[in-house]
Protein backbone atom coordinates (compact mmCIF):
# COMPACT_ATOMS: atom_id res chain seq x y z
CA UNK A 1 0.00 0.00 0.00
CA UNK A 2 2.75 2.34 1.05
CA UNK A 3 4.35 1.75 -2.85
CA UNK A 4 0.92 2.89 -4.39
CA UNK A 5 0.60 5.78 -1.83
CA UNK A 6 4.56 6.52 -3.39
CA UNK A 7 3.10 6.28 -7.06
CA UNK A 8 -0.45 8.23 -6.39
CA UNK A 9 0.59 11.24 -4.96
CA UNK A 10 3.16 12.86 -7.69
CA UNK A 11 0.19 12.01 -10.00
CA UNK A 12 -2.59 13.58 -8.08
CA UNK A 13 -0.27 16.71 -7.69
CA UNK A 14 0.30 16.86 -11.37
CA UNK A 15 -3.48 16.55 -11.98
CA UNK A 16 -4.22 19.84 -9.26
CA UNK A 17 -1.18 21.78 -11.40
CA UNK A 18 -3.19 21.16 -14.64
CA UNK A 19 -6.48 21.92 -13.20
CA UNK A 20 -4.96 25.20 -11.17
CA UNK A 21 -3.56 26.37 -14.80
CA UNK A 22 -6.87 26.28 -15.80
CA UNK A 23 -8.10 27.88 -12.95
CA UNK A 24 -5.51 30.35 -13.47
CA UNK A 25 -6.50 30.80 -17.57
CA UNK A 26 -10.29 30.87 -16.65
CA UNK A 27 -10.07 33.74 -14.61
CA UNK A 28 -7.70 36.08 -16.80
CA UNK A 29 -10.33 35.06 -19.36
CA UNK A 30 -13.06 36.63 -16.93
CA UNK A 31 -11.02 39.11 -16.15
CA UNK A 32 -10.26 40.25 -19.47
CA UNK A 33 -13.61 39.67 -21.21
CA UNK A 34 -13.26 40.13 -25.74
CA UNK A 35 -10.73 41.64 -27.08
CA UNK A 36 -9.03 44.62 -25.20
CA UNK A 37 -5.66 47.15 -26.19
CA UNK A 38 -3.49 46.11 -22.33
CA UNK A 39 -1.95 49.82 -21.42
CA UNK A 40 1.03 49.71 -18.65
CA UNK A 41 -0.03 52.84 -16.56
CA UNK A 42 2.40 54.23 -14.07
CA UNK A 43 1.21 56.95 -11.22
CA UNK A 44 3.35 59.27 -13.44
CA UNK A 45 0.95 58.40 -16.80
CA UNK A 46 -2.34 58.33 -14.55
CA UNK A 47 -1.37 61.65 -13.59
CA UNK A 48 -0.72 63.38 -16.93
CA UNK A 49 -3.88 61.38 -18.46
CA UNK A 50 -5.77 62.67 -15.78
CA UNK A 51 -4.71 66.46 -16.26
CA UNK A 52 -5.43 66.26 -19.74
CA UNK A 53 -8.29 64.12 -20.11
CA UNK A 54 -10.57 64.31 -17.39
CA UNK A 55 -13.86 65.62 -17.84
CA UNK A 56 -14.12 67.35 -14.46
CA UNK A 57 -10.74 69.12 -15.32
CA UNK A 58 -11.91 70.47 -18.43
CA UNK A 59 -14.92 71.45 -17.07
CA UNK A 60 -12.65 73.63 -14.14
CA UNK A 61 -10.52 74.92 -17.18
CA UNK A 62 -13.67 76.24 -18.99
CA UNK A 63 -15.38 77.70 -15.81
CA UNK A 64 -12.14 79.43 -15.28
CA UNK A 65 -11.73 81.15 -19.12
CA UNK A 66 -15.51 81.83 -18.86
CA UNK A 67 -15.13 83.71 -15.63
CA UNK A 68 -12.17 86.40 -16.91
CA UNK A 69 -14.11 87.60 -19.45
CA UNK A 70 -16.05 89.72 -16.51
CA UNK A 71 -13.12 92.23 -16.57
CA UNK A 72 -13.77 92.37 -20.05
CA UNK A 73 -17.05 92.86 -19.44
CA UNK A 74 -16.00 95.54 -16.66
CA UNK A 75 -13.93 97.86 -18.25
CA UNK A 76 -16.35 98.15 -20.90
CA UNK A 77 -17.34 101.33 -19.33
CA UNK A 78 -13.83 102.82 -20.88
CA UNK A 79 -14.50 101.63 -24.36
CA UNK A 80 -14.80 105.19 -27.09
CA UNK A 81 -18.47 105.01 -28.53
CA UNK A 82 -18.83 105.84 -32.36
CA UNK A 83 -22.52 107.24 -32.69
CA UNK A 84 -23.75 108.43 -36.09
CA UNK A 85 -27.16 110.12 -36.81
CA UNK A 86 -29.29 110.79 -39.66
CA UNK A 87 -32.55 112.26 -40.18
CA UNK A 88 -34.96 114.21 -42.41
CA UNK A 89 -37.46 116.35 -42.01
CA UNK A 90 -40.87 117.72 -44.03
CA UNK A 91 -42.58 120.55 -42.05
CA UNK A 92 -45.35 121.51 -43.95
CA UNK A 93 -47.95 122.17 -40.78
CA UNK A 94 -50.04 125.36 -40.23
CA UNK A 95 -48.02 127.81 -38.98
CA UNK A 96 -49.71 131.30 -37.32
CA UNK A 97 -47.38 134.21 -39.33
CA UNK A 98 -46.68 133.94 -42.71
CA UNK A 99 -43.01 134.92 -42.10
CA UNK A 100 -42.12 131.66 -41.08
CA UNK A 101 -43.41 130.13 -44.52
CA UNK A 102 -45.60 127.19 -45.02
CA UNK A 103 -43.00 124.45 -46.29
CA UNK A 104 -39.73 123.50 -44.57
CA UNK A 105 -37.08 120.92 -45.08
CA UNK A 106 -34.34 120.18 -42.78
CA UNK A 107 -31.65 117.60 -43.51
CA UNK A 108 -29.45 116.37 -40.36
CA UNK A 109 -26.67 114.67 -40.37
CA UNK A 110 -24.32 113.92 -37.00
CA UNK A 111 -20.92 111.90 -36.21
CA UNK A 112 -20.48 111.52 -32.02
CA UNK A 113 -17.27 110.07 -30.29
CA UNK A 114 -17.78 109.06 -26.62
CA UNK A 115 -14.96 108.70 -24.04
CA UNK A 116 -15.57 107.55 -20.66
CA UNK A 117 -11.83 107.83 -18.53
CA UNK A 118 -10.36 106.46 -15.51
CA UNK A 119 -10.48 109.61 -13.86
CA UNK A 120 -14.50 109.37 -13.60
CA UNK A 121 -14.31 112.31 -16.70
CA UNK A 122 -16.73 111.83 -20.02
CA UNK A 123 -15.29 113.51 -23.43
CA UNK A 124 -17.50 113.75 -26.17
CA UNK A 125 -16.76 115.21 -29.70
CA UNK A 126 -19.71 116.09 -31.76
CA UNK A 127 -19.44 116.87 -35.41
CA UNK A 128 -22.68 117.57 -37.11
CA UNK A 129 -24.21 119.60 -40.33
CA UNK A 130 -27.71 120.60 -40.71
CA UNK A 131 -29.50 121.58 -44.21
CA UNK A 132 -32.93 123.84 -44.26
CA UNK A 133 -34.38 125.35 -47.15
CA UNK A 134 -38.12 127.18 -47.09
CA UNK A 135 -40.20 128.52 -48.87
CA UNK A 136 -40.29 131.57 -47.00
CA UNK A 137 -39.31 134.90 -48.61
CA UNK A 138 -38.04 136.34 -45.68
CA UNK A 139 -35.05 133.64 -45.26
CA UNK A 140 -31.71 135.33 -45.55
CA UNK A 141 -29.84 132.21 -46.99
CA UNK A 142 -32.11 129.22 -48.93
CA UNK A 143 -30.81 126.44 -48.40
CA UNK A 144 -28.57 127.10 -46.31
CA UNK A 145 -25.62 124.65 -44.51
CA UNK A 146 -24.73 124.87 -40.57
CA UNK A 147 -21.48 122.96 -39.77
CA UNK A 148 -21.08 122.89 -35.94
CA UNK A 149 -18.14 120.86 -33.99
CA UNK A 150 -18.38 120.74 -30.50
CA UNK A 151 -16.09 119.22 -27.80
CA UNK A 152 -17.61 118.89 -23.99
CA UNK A 153 -16.02 117.54 -21.02
CA UNK A 154 -18.27 116.60 -17.49
CA UNK A 155 -16.05 115.39 -14.65
CA UNK A 156 -17.53 113.66 -11.62
CA UNK A 157 -16.84 115.55 -8.65
CA UNK A 158 -19.46 113.61 -5.98
CA UNK A 159 -20.16 110.47 -6.66
CA UNK A 160 -17.33 108.48 -8.10
CA UNK A 161 -15.29 111.41 -7.51
CA UNK A 162 -12.60 111.17 -10.04
CA UNK A 163 -13.33 107.39 -11.05
CA UNK A 164 -12.66 106.42 -7.73
CA UNK A 165 -16.04 104.17 -7.92
CA UNK A 166 -15.31 102.56 -11.90
CA UNK A 167 -11.57 101.91 -10.62
CA UNK A 168 -12.20 99.96 -7.60
CA UNK A 169 -15.03 97.75 -9.54
CA UNK A 170 -12.45 96.88 -12.00
CA UNK A 171 -10.07 95.92 -8.69
CA UNK A 172 -13.31 93.85 -7.06
CA UNK A 173 -14.05 92.17 -10.33
CA UNK A 174 -10.29 90.83 -10.53
CA UNK A 175 -10.12 89.96 -6.61
CA UNK A 176 -13.52 87.98 -8.42
CA UNK A 177 -11.65 86.46 -11.25
CA UNK A 178 -8.29 85.18 -8.87
CA UNK A 179 -10.78 83.34 -6.98
CA UNK A 180 -12.71 81.88 -9.36
CA UNK A 181 -9.30 80.92 -10.47
CA UNK A 182 -8.51 79.31 -7.50
CA UNK A 183 -11.87 77.83 -7.32
CA UNK A 184 -11.30 75.85 -10.42
CA UNK A 185 -7.67 75.20 -9.42
CA UNK A 186 -8.95 73.42 -6.20
CA UNK A 187 -11.42 71.41 -8.40
CA UNK A 188 -8.92 70.09 -10.41
CA UNK A 189 -6.72 69.11 -7.43
CA UNK A 190 -9.82 67.38 -6.15
CA UNK A 191 -10.26 65.35 -9.57
CA UNK A 192 -6.24 64.50 -9.75
CA UNK A 193 -6.94 63.03 -5.97
CA UNK A 194 -9.97 61.11 -7.15
CA UNK A 195 -7.86 59.71 -10.12
CA UNK A 196 -4.68 58.91 -8.26
CA UNK A 197 -6.96 56.71 -5.05
CA UNK A 198 -8.90 55.14 -8.15
CA UNK A 199 -5.21 53.76 -9.57
CA UNK A 200 -3.94 52.78 -6.37
CA UNK A 201 -7.38 51.10 -5.38
CA UNK A 202 -6.71 49.03 -8.69
CA UNK A 203 -3.01 48.08 -7.23
CA UNK A 204 -4.76 47.21 -4.57
CA UNK A 205 -7.05 44.67 -5.82
CA UNK A 206 -4.31 43.69 -7.97
CA UNK A 207 -2.31 42.47 -5.17
CA UNK A 208 -5.27 41.11 -3.00
CA UNK A 209 -6.42 39.16 -6.56
CA UNK A 210 -2.77 37.69 -6.45
CA UNK A 211 -3.27 37.38 -2.50
CA UNK A 212 -6.67 35.04 -3.53
CA UNK A 213 -5.25 33.08 -5.78
CA UNK A 214 -1.94 31.79 -3.74
CA UNK A 215 -4.66 31.15 -1.25
CA UNK A 216 -6.53 29.47 -3.82
CA UNK A 217 -3.98 27.32 -4.67
CA UNK A 218 -3.15 26.59 -0.67
CA UNK A 219 -6.79 25.12 -0.50
CA UNK A 220 -6.12 23.16 -3.36
CA UNK A 221 -3.37 21.70 -2.63
CA UNK A 222 -4.97 20.75 0.90
CA UNK A 223 -7.93 19.44 -0.92
CA UNK A 224 -5.90 16.74 -3.17
CA UNK A 225 -3.82 16.18 0.06
CA UNK A 226 -7.76 14.75 1.72
CA UNK A 227 -8.53 12.50 -1.80
CA UNK A 228 -5.06 10.86 -1.38
CA UNK A 229 -5.62 10.13 2.30
CA UNK A 230 -9.04 9.56 2.21
CA UNK A 231 -8.15 6.49 -0.49
CA UNK A 232 -6.27 4.87 2.03
CA UNK A 233 -8.54 5.02 4.94
CA UNK A 234 -6.38 7.87 6.88
CA UNK A 235 -9.24 10.12 7.41
CA UNK A 236 -12.82 10.14 7.58
CA UNK A 237 -15.27 12.37 5.26
CA UNK A 238 -16.24 15.13 7.08
CA UNK A 239 -12.72 16.42 7.05
CA UNK A 240 -12.30 15.71 2.69
CA UNK A 241 -15.86 17.40 2.72
CA UNK A 242 -14.45 20.45 5.07
CA UNK A 243 -11.10 20.83 2.00
CA UNK A 244 -13.48 20.74 -0.48
CA UNK A 245 -15.94 24.07 0.76
CA UNK A 246 -12.83 25.70 1.83
CA UNK A 247 -11.49 25.36 -1.78
CA UNK A 248 -14.37 26.38 -3.18
CA UNK A 249 -15.02 28.94 -1.19
CA UNK A 250 -11.29 30.68 -2.08
CA UNK A 251 -12.46 29.87 -6.06
CA UNK A 252 -15.33 32.05 -5.70
CA UNK A 253 -13.59 34.90 -3.95
CA UNK A 254 -10.87 34.47 -6.82
CA UNK A 255 -13.92 35.35 -9.59
CA UNK A 256 -15.43 38.08 -6.83
CA UNK A 257 -11.89 39.60 -6.64
CA UNK A 258 -11.55 39.62 -10.20
CA UNK A 259 -15.39 40.98 -10.76
CA UNK A 260 -14.08 44.22 -8.12
CA UNK A 261 -10.83 44.47 -10.35
CA UNK A 262 -12.72 45.10 -13.37
CA UNK A 263 -15.28 47.58 -11.64
CA UNK A 264 -12.01 49.30 -10.52
CA UNK A 265 -10.86 49.44 -13.89
CA UNK A 266 -13.93 50.46 -15.36
CA UNK A 267 -13.72 53.45 -13.02
CA UNK A 268 -10.52 54.77 -13.36
CA UNK A 269 -10.87 54.74 -17.01
CA UNK A 270 -13.72 56.94 -16.67
CA UNK A 271 -11.72 59.37 -14.70
CA UNK A 272 -9.08 59.22 -17.37
CA UNK A 273 -11.63 59.51 -20.07
CA UNK A 274 -10.80 55.94 -22.10
CA UNK A 275 -12.90 53.75 -23.46
CA UNK A 276 -13.45 50.81 -21.25
CA UNK A 277 -14.60 48.33 -23.86
CA UNK A 278 -11.59 48.84 -25.59
CA UNK A 279 -8.51 49.67 -23.07
CA UNK A 280 -7.44 47.84 -20.19
CA UNK A 281 -5.10 49.04 -17.23
CA UNK A 282 -1.89 47.03 -15.90
CA UNK A 283 -0.68 48.61 -12.61
CA UNK A 284 3.00 49.10 -12.79
CA UNK A 285 3.49 50.73 -9.13
CA UNK A 286 3.25 48.30 -6.00
CA UNK A 287 1.86 49.58 -2.73
CA UNK A 288 4.93 50.46 -0.20
CA UNK A 289 5.89 52.97 2.88
CA UNK A 290 7.67 56.17 0.98
CA UNK A 291 9.31 56.96 4.24
CA UNK A 292 9.14 57.81 8.26
CA UNK A 293 6.30 59.44 9.92
CA UNK A 294 4.62 62.83 8.76
CA UNK A 295 6.12 66.31 10.02
CA UNK A 296 2.86 68.37 11.81
CA UNK A 297 4.61 71.75 11.53
CA UNK A 298 6.09 71.07 8.08
CA UNK A 299 2.57 70.01 6.67
CA UNK A 300 0.79 73.04 8.24
CA UNK A 301 3.10 75.36 6.49
CA UNK A 302 2.47 73.94 3.43
CA UNK A 303 -1.01 74.28 3.38
CA UNK A 304 -0.67 77.74 4.91
CA UNK A 305 1.60 78.69 1.73
CA UNK A 306 -0.92 77.02 -0.48
CA UNK A 307 -4.32 76.41 0.44
CA UNK A 308 -6.35 78.06 -2.21
CA UNK A 309 -9.86 78.62 0.22
CA UNK A 310 -7.23 80.61 2.45
CA UNK A 311 -6.10 83.02 -0.53
CA UNK A 312 -9.82 83.64 -1.18
CA UNK A 313 -10.69 84.17 2.09
CA UNK A 314 -7.77 86.85 2.25
CA UNK A 315 -9.21 88.11 -1.38
CA UNK A 316 -12.71 88.88 0.47
CA UNK A 317 -11.41 91.00 2.64
CA UNK A 318 -9.76 93.05 -0.01
CA UNK A 319 -12.74 92.73 -1.55
CA UNK A 320 -15.03 93.96 0.78
CA UNK A 321 -12.25 96.85 1.47
CA UNK A 322 -12.58 98.32 -1.54
CA UNK A 323 -16.83 97.61 -1.82
CA UNK A 324 -16.60 99.62 1.26
CA UNK A 325 -14.45 102.41 -0.18
CA UNK A 326 -17.30 102.21 -2.90
CA UNK A 327 -19.98 102.18 -0.94
CA UNK A 328 -19.05 105.64 0.98
CA UNK A 329 -18.43 107.09 -2.20
CA UNK A 330 -21.87 106.47 -2.91
CA UNK A 331 -23.11 108.51 0.03
CA UNK A 332 -22.06 111.96 -1.60
CA UNK A 333 -24.39 113.66 -3.49
CA UNK A 334 -23.81 113.58 -7.69
CA UNK A 335 -21.66 116.91 -8.38
CA UNK A 336 -21.21 116.66 -12.28
CA UNK A 337 -19.19 119.60 -13.54
CA UNK A 338 -19.59 120.39 -17.51
CA UNK A 339 -18.43 122.03 -19.91
CA UNK A 340 -18.06 122.16 -23.61
CA UNK A 341 -16.82 124.53 -26.68
CA UNK A 342 -18.53 124.98 -30.16
CA UNK A 343 -18.05 126.71 -33.16
CA UNK A 344 -20.42 126.66 -36.20
CA UNK A 345 -20.14 127.65 -39.98
CA UNK A 346 -23.40 129.37 -41.94
CA UNK A 347 -23.18 129.15 -45.79
CA UNK A 348 -24.97 127.42 -48.90
CA UNK A 349 -22.94 124.73 -49.43
CA UNK A 350 -21.90 122.46 -46.77
CA UNK A 351 -17.91 122.64 -47.50
CA UNK A 352 -18.07 126.04 -47.36
CA UNK A 353 -20.05 125.79 -43.81
CA UNK A 354 -17.42 123.84 -42.74
CA UNK A 355 -14.19 126.03 -43.49
CA UNK A 356 -15.99 128.76 -41.65
CA UNK A 357 -16.18 126.63 -38.90
CA UNK A 358 -12.09 126.81 -38.54
CA UNK A 359 -11.71 130.06 -40.27
CA UNK A 360 -13.91 132.36 -38.84
CA UNK A 361 -14.40 132.95 -34.50
CA UNK A 362 -17.80 132.07 -33.92
CA UNK A 363 -17.31 129.97 -30.24
CA UNK A 364 -19.51 128.95 -27.93
CA UNK A 365 -18.86 128.70 -24.36
CA UNK A 366 -20.60 126.54 -21.81
CA UNK A 367 -19.69 125.87 -18.32
CA UNK A 368 -22.57 124.64 -16.08
CA UNK A 369 -22.65 122.50 -12.90
CA UNK A 370 -25.47 119.86 -11.31
CA UNK A 371 -26.21 118.63 -8.01
CA UNK A 372 -28.21 116.00 -7.18
CA UNK A 373 -28.99 115.07 -3.76
CA UNK A 374 -31.15 112.61 -2.41
CA UNK A 375 -32.60 113.80 1.02
CA UNK A 376 -32.88 110.47 3.00
CA UNK A 377 -30.61 109.02 1.17
CA UNK A 378 -31.92 105.14 2.40
CA UNK A 379 -30.34 103.31 -0.97
CA UNK A 380 -26.84 104.62 0.12
CA UNK A 381 -26.84 104.20 3.69
CA UNK A 382 -28.50 101.01 3.29
CA UNK A 383 -25.64 99.47 1.02
CA UNK A 384 -23.00 101.07 3.11
CA UNK A 385 -23.85 99.54 6.09
CA UNK A 386 -24.67 96.29 4.69
CA UNK A 387 -20.67 96.55 3.18
CA UNK A 388 -19.40 97.52 6.91
CA UNK A 389 -21.10 94.25 8.24
CA UNK A 390 -20.19 92.13 5.03
CA UNK A 391 -16.51 93.29 5.69
CA UNK A 392 -16.88 91.91 9.58
CA UNK A 393 -17.77 88.75 8.09
CA UNK A 394 -15.50 88.18 5.64
CA UNK A 395 -12.67 88.73 8.98
CA UNK A 396 -14.54 86.05 10.68
CA UNK A 397 -14.35 83.63 8.03
CA UNK A 398 -10.77 83.94 7.24
CA UNK A 399 -10.47 82.86 11.31
CA UNK A 400 -12.77 80.14 10.66
CA UNK A 401 -10.71 79.28 7.47
CA UNK A 402 -7.15 79.35 9.78
CA UNK A 403 -9.11 77.15 12.35
CA UNK A 404 -10.08 75.06 9.61
CA UNK A 405 -7.13 74.26 7.98
CA UNK A 406 -5.36 73.67 10.97
CA UNK A 407 -7.86 70.70 12.16
CA UNK A 408 -7.61 69.29 8.94
CA UNK A 409 -4.11 69.18 8.56
CA UNK A 410 -3.73 67.80 12.55
CA UNK A 411 -6.11 65.19 11.55
CA UNK A 412 -4.56 63.93 8.37
CA UNK A 413 -1.13 64.10 9.73
CA UNK A 414 -2.40 61.82 12.64
CA UNK A 415 -4.08 59.73 9.88
CA UNK A 416 -0.89 58.62 7.59
CA UNK A 417 1.24 58.41 10.91
CA UNK A 418 -1.00 56.04 12.63
CA UNK A 419 -1.33 54.35 8.87
CA UNK A 420 2.27 53.76 9.19
CA UNK A 421 2.42 52.22 12.74
CA UNK A 422 -0.71 49.88 11.13
CA UNK A 423 1.43 48.93 8.45
CA UNK A 424 4.69 47.77 9.90
CA UNK A 425 2.80 46.17 12.66
CA UNK A 426 0.28 44.29 9.96
CA UNK A 427 3.49 43.43 8.11
CA UNK A 428 4.96 41.77 11.22
CA UNK A 429 1.03 39.91 11.77
CA UNK A 430 1.79 38.64 8.32
CA UNK A 431 5.42 37.23 9.36
CA UNK A 432 4.13 35.25 12.41
CA UNK A 433 0.83 34.02 10.62
CA UNK A 434 3.23 32.20 7.75
CA UNK A 435 5.60 30.87 10.21
CA UNK A 436 2.21 29.51 12.22
CA UNK A 437 0.91 28.41 9.08
CA UNK A 438 4.33 26.62 8.16
CA UNK A 439 4.84 25.06 11.44
CA UNK A 440 0.90 23.45 11.44
CA UNK A 441 1.65 22.41 7.57
CA UNK A 442 4.81 20.27 9.20
CA UNK A 443 2.65 19.07 11.45
CA UNK A 444 -0.09 17.92 9.52
CA UNK A 445 2.32 15.78 7.04
CA UNK A 446 2.77 13.66 10.39
CA UNK A 447 -1.37 13.27 10.66
CA UNK A 448 -0.65 15.45 14.16
CA UNK A 449 -2.83 18.23 12.93
CA UNK A 450 -6.64 18.13 10.97
CA UNK A 451 -8.67 19.95 8.44
CA UNK A 452 -10.34 22.68 10.75
CA UNK A 453 -7.25 23.90 12.22
CA UNK A 454 -5.49 23.64 8.46
CA UNK A 455 -8.39 25.83 7.15
CA UNK A 456 -8.84 28.19 10.07
CA UNK A 457 -4.85 28.84 9.63
CA UNK A 458 -5.38 29.22 5.63
CA UNK A 459 -7.56 31.54 6.79
CA UNK A 460 -6.22 33.97 8.98
CA UNK A 461 -2.79 33.94 6.85
CA UNK A 462 -5.32 35.09 4.15
CA UNK A 463 -7.13 37.85 6.40
CA UNK A 464 -3.52 39.18 7.22
CA UNK A 465 -1.98 39.33 3.88
CA UNK A 466 -5.48 40.83 2.54
CA UNK A 467 -5.35 43.58 5.83
CA UNK A 468 -1.43 44.10 5.10
CA UNK A 469 -2.52 45.32 1.69
CA UNK A 470 -5.49 47.24 3.32
CA UNK A 471 -3.01 48.88 5.08
CA UNK A 472 -1.13 49.96 2.66
CA UNK A 473 -3.63 51.51 0.48
CA UNK A 474 -5.07 53.23 3.35
CA UNK A 475 -1.65 55.17 4.08
CA UNK A 476 -1.46 55.90 0.07
CA UNK A 477 -4.80 57.09 0.15
CA UNK A 478 -3.95 59.22 3.45
CA UNK A 479 -1.10 60.77 1.69
CA UNK A 480 -2.85 61.55 -1.68
CA UNK A 481 -5.56 63.39 1.05
CA UNK A 482 -3.02 65.37 3.18
CA UNK A 483 -1.35 66.69 0.03
CA UNK A 484 -4.65 67.45 -1.33
CA UNK A 485 -5.10 69.51 1.83
CA UNK A 486 -2.15 71.41 1.11
CA UNK A 487 -3.07 72.06 -1.94
CA UNK A 488 0.50 70.69 -2.98
CA UNK A 489 -0.98 67.92 -5.24
CA UNK A 490 -0.95 69.35 -7.96
CA UNK A 491 1.56 72.16 -7.35
CA UNK A 492 3.70 68.87 -7.23
CA UNK A 493 2.16 67.41 -10.89
CA UNK A 494 1.55 70.26 -12.75
CA UNK A 495 3.25 73.07 -14.02
CA UNK A 496 1.30 74.34 -16.87
CA UNK A 497 -1.64 77.56 -16.35
CA UNK A 498 -5.33 77.65 -16.37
Amino acid sequence: MRRFEIYFRPLSFILFIAWHICSVQGSAAAEVPGRHEVISFSIEDVTRLALENNFDVQIAKFDAHIKRNDLLEEVSIFDTVLTAKASFEDDELKKNNTIAGSKALTNKYSVNLSKHLPTGTTVTLDVGDTRSSTNSSFSSLNPSHEAVNRISVTQSLGKNFLGLADRNQIKITKKDIENSDWTSLERIESSLAQTQEAYWKVVLLTWQLDIKREMNWKAGELYETYKNKITFGLIEDPDLFAAEANMIQRQNEVLGAIEALNSAKDDLLLLLNEDSRRVRIRPLDKLSLDGPRVDFSDSLKSAIENRKDYKKAKNDIDKRKLSLVVKKNSLWPEIDLEASFARNGLARKYREAFKEVYNEDNPEVFIGITVKVPLENRLARGQYNKAKLEQARALVELKKTERKILTEINDLVTRVNIQVGRVLTQKRVVSLQEKKLNAESHRFKFGRSGSDIMIRYQEDLLNAKLAYAQSLFEYRVGLIDLKAAENTLLKENWKGEL
